[in-house]
């Protein structure tokens, strides 16, 4: 038993799926606040090119 802990603390295979986890996290959550801020006026933005886009499909 005391070999299957001490091989237990010592495996490092799953360290890189925790660090993309950590990494696609970030990125959602930094994604998320932008688009809630939008200093950028990206909400605008999205909502022209929608409405674009119903235009179009709306005319043909």
């Amino acid at each position: 038993m005391k070999n299957l802990i001490v091989r237990f603390l010592r495996d490092e295979s799953g360290e890189d799926l925790i660090e993309y986890g950590l990494l696609c996290a970030f990125v959602a959550a930094v994604a998320t606040a932008v688009i809630i801020a939008d200093p950028l006026g990206i909400r605008s933005s999205l909502i022209n090119a929608y409405m674009r886009a119903k235009t179009a499909l709306d005319n043909s």
